[in-house]
């Protein structure tokens, strides 16, 4: 029976019993199944791949086709557009095909320029700390190579020409990646306008064929394959005849009007249109002499529409009836396409320092006011403008930082920027200079170079001789900066003085002006040292800013809330702008209002810090009631650290018994950092001569405890007694020293 059960598949009871049985040759016909499919996607992959690079090395026998990208503004555009130009009239078969991102400066100017336009997805590198913008860059990069690879495959280019900005990054990898896998026998060249690369171009560079440089300073960071060529120039910027220009103009500019021509890049800057606008008020007064163009910008992103905020602020300020009324000096657009005939007719410009725009001016010849923007890789626009009016071929003016409705923002005072327009527009001699210097700055050849480089025919020397921009020292960076200074102020901050230390005198007020620029700065951590920098640089116009930075109690954000922050000015950067205060020695009552806020500050390490500034501006604040009840408070702070520096500022503003009662409490204090600052405080009270020694203060003075495990082999508190009893000596009162029997007594009797 259990033989014949067992066979059957059933135990002896009956009942049955299941074993599923394996199915090999099901299973491996499935993994046989799913290998054959890897290995015609394979195959399919190989063989797309394999005709994609047949048909490619077919074409490079046909006409040459050259992909064009870069963009985000026309510094990036203009390069590509005259390079392209040199190469048509050299091979005017080439087919060209520009890639770029749609909404931006390539979308209006190179639609213009009448080349075939293709967009792609693409954004700013925004730091490699993990974070979700990084992440939204990496998804946006990725979609936009899978859209350059499937341009690039269709339209099988010679060479890829790009002339920077992230815009062109996509296109760039797929190039590198398909010229990797053996698909695409495709050429790489980048164009770098700056002095410091950007971040896309240093990585991708190493993967070019060339990398071609406008600063010589650059080969630094392409020294296999980076060659300096200069800045290429479009055709259409070339002289043209005064009388030529105003014929060609859609307005007219009224006989014997000197012209200043405004802008701030293809896609405008929001500081300079606003200080046109504020600005009219002043030049309106003298619209007999003058004619001001302005150039709005083509940026209508959410952050800022430049046409939109600018008509706004005009109609809110003028009116219809008095704008209207300007339009006999006062002519505005959103960009000139027309640009060569706007310089033509110009007798000053003022623009950003970009090296597009140099090289446009030095070209021609155009005396400027540069007003370049601060805190970009390597300050390129400071060190052009820096280097052009050193050598008094520019004035520059810079931006400045201010609170406008409660909020910091950059800004360019309105007034100022008449003032100096009508100054120099009053001084022709200056102005005649200024265009003859200007034209040192200027690389002739540039496309030429470039051809060379890309034809490969070494028909121009690329070596580097002519005047560069950037002639002069290099500017400290913040970090360096912060360092050089503070390590002057601690050593001698009686005699500090940050003009000496900044090198050349000039270079301070650029200084000052890129802290104050660092004090709108997304980063906390860039504000931070914004703040720090104001007060080493003893920037006292700035000091409304660092109070309001104080007192602000903007809430943080919910992110900023889960690590510990309270409010948008982190604790570190409330007790920095104390601390730079500090250092500027300022007060006022503007100041002491501010201090007295911070003493209540929720961050433990603020109010510590404002009880280090009463005992600085100890002079100031003596004798002050409301000052003496505060710090009185502030000895039974929940945080020792701020009874510390509350205890050593009464010995500095104390001017009765009350103060040296409350430190003569602190003998018996559980922390001996606190009993320390309270003999410091004590020792303070005598040198100011507010209390003489007695035997009754030498008594309780005795009764402090004096030990600290600080593992020294001399503690610091017991120095301090010591020092206070000497003081007590000289004047003319017995006392123990510590160590002594009678002292070791009565410590070991409070221990």
């Amino acid at each position: 029976m259990g033989r014949s059960s067992r066979r059957s598949g059933f135990s002896g009871n009956l009942v049955p019993v299941f074993r599923p049985r394996r199915d090999r040759r099901g299973s491996g016909g499935a993994l046989i199944s799913w290998l054959v499919s890897v290995g015609l996607f394979l195959a399919a992959v190989a063989a797309a791949g394999w005709w994609c690079a047949r048909a490619w090395r077919r074409d490079l026998e046909g006409p040459r086709r050259v992909v064009l990208t870069g963009g985000g503004t026309g510094g990036h555009v203009n390069p590509a557009l005259a390079i392209a130009e040199a190469i048509k009239n050299r091979e005017p078969n080439t087919r060209f095909l520009y890639v770029g991102v749609a909404g931006k400066a390539e979308a209006v100017i190179v639609k213009r320029a009448g080349l075939p336009l293709r967009f792609v997805s693409s954004r700013g590198l925004p730091g490699l700390r993990p974070s979700p913008a990084l992440l939204r860059f990496l998804l946006t990069w990725a979609w936009g190579i899978v859209q350059s690879v499937a341009i690039l495959v269709r339209f099988r280019p010679h060479w890829i020409i790009a002339t920077g900005g992230y815009v062109s990054a996509p296109i760039v990898t797929a190039g590198v990646v398909l010229r990797a896998l053996g698909i695409a026998p495709v050429k790489i060249f980048l164009h770098e306008q700056n002095s410091v690369p950007g971040q896309m171009n240093l990585f991708l560079g190493r993967y070019a064929q060339r990398v071609l440089l406008t600063f010589p300073q650059t080969l630094a960071y392409f020294p296999k394959n980076g060659v300096v060529v200069g800045y290429p120039v479009r055709r259409s910027i070339l002289e043209i005849p005064k009388d030529e220009a105003r014929q060609r103009l859609p307005f007219a500019i009224p006989e014997g009007r000197k012209v200043v021509f405004v802008f701030g890049g293809s896609q405008g800057a929001r500081t300079i249109n606003r200080a046109v606008v504020e600005a009219l008020s002043v030049l309106a007064e003298h619209r007999e002499r003058l004619f001001l163009i302005h150039g709005m910008g083509l940026a209508a992103s959410e952050d800022y529409h430049a046409v939109q905020d600018t008509e706004a602020l005009l109609k809110a300020r003028y009116g219809d009836e008095v704008l209207a009324s300007f339009q006999d000096f006062y002519y505005r657009q959103d960009y000139f396409h027309n640009i060569a005939e706007i310089y033509a007719v110009s007798d000053l410009v003022v623009c950003r320092s970009g090296a597009g725009s140099l090289n446009e001016l030095a070209r021609l010849g155009k005396p400027c006011l540069l007003i370049p923007k601060a805190n970009l890789p390597g300050d390129h626009q400071v060190m052009n403008a820096r280097a052009m009016k050193q050598a008094r071929a520019a004035e520059v003016l810079f931006e400045d930082t201010v609170v406008e409705d409660g909020a910091l923002r950059d800004r360019i005072d309105g007034v100022q920027l008449a003032e100096k327009i009508l100054e120099l527009l009053a001084d022709d001699d200056k102005r005649t200079e200024m265009a003859q210097k200007c034209r040192q700055f200027f690389r002739k050849q540039a496309t030429t170079r470039i051809l060379s480089e890309l034809y490969e025919d070494r028909s121009v020397d690329n070596g580097w001789t002519a005047h560069t921009l950037e002639s002069l020292p290099p500017l400290l960076t913040n970090t360096r900066l912060l360092r050089r200074l503070q390590k002057a102020y601690d050593a001698d901050p009686h005699h500090y003085d940050p003009e000496r230390m900044a090198g050349i005198a000039e270079d301070l007020a650029y200084y000052r002006y890129r802290a104050a620029a660092l004090l709108v700065h997304p980063a906390w951590s860039a504000r931070n040292l914004g703040v720090k920098l104001i007060g080493l640089t003893r920037y006292q116009e700035k000091a409304p800013t660092l109070i309001h930075m104080l007192l602000d109690r903007t809430p943080a954000s919910r992110v900023e809330r889960l690590f510990g922050g309270d409010y948008h000015q982190v604790g570190f950067i409330r007790r920095n702008a104390v601390a730079a205060l500090m250092v500027m020695n300022r007060m006022d009552a503007s100041v002491e209002e501010a201090l007295m806020a911070a003493m209540d500050d929720p961050y433990y390490e603020v109010r510590a810090q404002a009880c280090r500034a009463v005992s600085h501006f100890g002079r100031h604040l003596a004798g002050k009631e409301r000052w003496l009840k505060v710090l009185l408070k502030k000895l039974e702070d929940r945080c020792f650290e701020v009874t510390v520096e509350a205890a050593r500022a009464l010995g500095e503003i104390g001017t009765d018994g009350r103060a040296l009662e409350a430190l003569l409490n602190l003998g018996e204090a559980f922390h001996w950092q606190v009993r320390n600052a309270a003999l410091l405080g004590v020792r303070r009270l005598m040198e100011r001569q507010v209390i003489w020694p007695c035997e009754e203060l030498l008594r309780r003075l005795s009764r402090f405890i004096l030990n600290a495990p600080d593992f020294r082999p001399h503690f610091v508190i017991r120095e301090n007694f010591n020092a206070v009893m000497r003081l007590c000596r000289r004047s003319g009162a017995a006392s123990p020293e510590a160590g002594s029997p009678e002292a070791e007594a009565v410590a070991g009797k409070r221990s």
